[in-house]
C-alpha cells in the first residue's frame, strides 16, 4: 500500500497533467480546495469516500491511487518479456509456469502458461474467487471437490477456488496450459 505522501503525489500529478486547479476538482467531488490541497501534500490521509470523490472528479479508478504500484490502463505483455515463476508443487518440486498478465488499476485476472513434463502436480488449494485451465496441448488430470477430470487440448476446466482443487500433467511429452485466475471482486470504492 502507498504511503499518504504517494498517494498524495499521484493525485496531484493526475490532476497537474490533466491541467485542473485545486479549485476544479473541489468543485466536481463536493470538496474544499484545502482539504484536497492537504491530501496531496500528504499532510492527511484520504478516506476511501474522499479518495473515490477525488478520482470520480480525475476521470480516473480510485484504485489508481492506492495499488502498491502505477498500473497502465492496458497491460501489454510481449512474448519476449514473460516473466517466469515456479508454483509450488508436491514435495520439494515446482511447476514452471510464464506470467502472461501484469495486472491493471483494480484488474481482477492472472494469466499463467504452464508448460511441464508429466507428473507435476500442482497441490490441493483453496482461495477466493474462480480458476480455470484450458489445456493447449499435452494432458492434465486435475481434481475438484474429489472428482478427477482428464483434460486434452482444447478442453478447458472452470471452478469456483473456494473447492478443493489439485491438477497434475499426466500427458506424454510436455504439457501447455493456460491457468486462469479471477480474483473475488476487486476493490470498488
Amino acid at each position: 500500500m502507498p504511503t499518504t505522501h504517494e498517494v498524495g503525489k499521484r493525485l496531484k500529478d493526475v490532476r497537474s497533467e490533466m491541467g485542473m486547479t485545486l479549485k476544479d476538482v473541489a468543485t466536481s467531488s463536493g470538496m474544499s480546495p484545502t482539504h484536497i490541497s492537504e491530501i496531496e501534500r500528504g499532510k492527511t490521509s484520504p478516506t476511501v469516500g474522499a479518495l473515490r470523490r477525488i478520482a470520480a472528479a480525475l476521470g480516473k479508478d480510485t484504485a489508481y491511487f492506492v495499488e502498491e504500484k502505477p498500473l497502465p490502463k492496458v497491460s501489454v505483455v510481449k512474448k519476449e518479456d514473460r516473466e517466469s515463476i515456479l508454483m509450488p508443487a508436491k514435495g520439494d518440486e515446482f511447476v514452471t509456469a510464464k506470467r502472461l498478465t501484469t495486472g491493471i488499476p483494480a484488474g481482477r485476472i492472472s494469466v499463467l502458461m504452464v508448460d511441464e513434463a508429466a507428473g507435476r502436480t500442482v497441490p490441493s488449494d483453496t482461495h477466493d474467487g474462480e480458476e480455470a485451465i484450458l489445456v493447449m496441448s499435452g494432458q492434465m488430470t486435475a481434481k475438484v471437490q474429489g472428482e478427477e477430470y482428464v483434460l486434452h487440448p482444447g478442453d478447458c476446466l472452470h471452478y469456483a477456488g473456494r473447492v478443493e482443487h489439485s491438477a497434475t500433467v499426466t500427458g506424454e511429452g510436455r504439457t501447455k496450459a493456460l491457468w486462469i485466475k479471477v480474483l473475488p471482486g476487486a476493490i470498488r470504492w
